[in-house]
This record gives structure tokens, C-alpha cells and sequence, in this order.
């Protein structure tokens, strides 16, 4: 066998390896190829809390926000969301900033968004990501993610002004980035009312 040709199958080989090791060992996208390309994030439906919004609110609705009423299931290629002791926390899969095709997040911010027009509350979004990625890139994908779901709420009402953004990138991570589970959890945006 020529020499040359045996140089160029064993660095095809481990380019192979590499490269595999990088989109599914890293980057978690390789076993959700078909759900990455189309960028739908799926996730089960949050059950809507029971609130009278024609006229004026139940006193404990006026003193507290609304809350998520299911708890988070284990996978990592859904967008996920948790009440966490002051908090709301959501969680994105990898390289995500969408949560528009998410029917139990639209239903929380629907609500949240009546209960700050209700009590004239502000908040503040703030935007996590996880260490893939350098520095700079990650807190502006944090400050997008932030944006995303602001832009939301102002769309269903709330004043620019009650909702304020920020990102801290990679810098404020929850769980270690050893793992994906880790990973998920620090690709996120805390929601805190003021």
C-alpha cells in the first residue's frame, strides 16, 4: 500500500472520530439532527393556573406571580421551565434562543405578562449560557436569550420599562459543564420580579 495514501485514510479516520466526538460529545446535537434542522423545540403543555383576569385579580394573585404548574422532565432537547425559591428559571437546549414554539412557556408569560400590567410590578431577565464557545459570544447569547423573552412579554402588553435585561454569559454557571445535563441547566433565563 502506498505510504501516502495510508497518511491520508488514518488522518480521515481521525478527523472522523474527532469531528464526531465534537457534535455529540460537545455539542449534544447528534442524536436530535432532524429536530436541530427544522429548530422546533417541543415540550409538554404547562397547565394554565385558574385566574379570573375580567376585572380585578384574587388578592394572593396581586402579591405573587404566577408559578409553573409541572415539574421538569429529564430531557435536554426541550425547552424546560422551573420555580426556583424567588425565580422563574428556563432552560434551552444547545444553540437556542427560541421559545416561541413552546405552548407552556407562551401560557407562563401570557399570564405573567397580565399580572404585571395588573400590578404594575417590575422584572428582570437575566441571560445565562454555558461554556461552549468563547466568552464574549456566550454573554451576548445570553443578552439574547434575555431579549427573546422580554420581547414577548411587550408583546402581550407589559411597558418596556417594567422589564429590565441583563447577561452574565458563562460566567454565573449553576452546574458543572462536564456533562450535558450541566450543560442544559446553565443555558438558561431567571426571571425575577422586583
Amino acid at each position: 500500500m502506498n505510504s501516502k495514501l495510508l497518511v491520508f485514510i488514518s488522518f480521515a479516520v481521525w478527523s472522523f472520530i474527532c469531528w464526531r466526538w465534537y457534535v455529540c460529545g460537545i455539542k449534544q446535537v447528534c442524536a436530535s439532527t432532524a429536530a436541530a434542522t427544522a429548530d422546533v423545540i417541543q415540550t409538554p403543555a404547562i397547565e394554565p393556573d385558574t385566574i379570573d383576569l375580567s376585572g380585578s385579580a384574587p388578592a394572593a394573585y396581586q402579591t405573587k406571580p404566577p408559578a409553573a404548574s409541572k415539574p421538569m422532565t429529564s430531557s435536554i432537547s426541550e425547552v424546560q421551565m422551573e420555580e426556583v425559591e424567588d425565580r422563574m428559571v428556563i432552560y434551552f437546549p444547545y444553540n437556542s434562543i427560541r421559545r416561541e414554539d413552546n405552548d407552556g412557556i407562551d401560557e407562563y408569560l401570557t399570564r405573567l405578562a397580565a399580572y404585571l400590567i395588573e400590578s404594575n410590578r417590575k422584572i428582570s431577565v437575566t441571560g445565562h449560557a454555558d461554556f461552549v464557545g468563547g466568552a464574549k459570544y456566550n454573554k451576548q447569547f445570553g443578552l439574547q436569550r434575555a431579549a427573546t423573552i422580554r420581547n414577548n412579554l411587550i408583546k402581550k402588553g407589559v411597558n418596556k420599562s417594567q422589564v429590565s435585561i441583563n447577561s452574565y454569559g458563562e460566567s454565573k454557571a449553576i452546574a458543572t459543564n462536564d456533562t450535558p445535563q450541566g450543560r442544559y441547566k446553565n443555558r438558561r433565563v431567571e426571571i425575577r420580579v422586583k
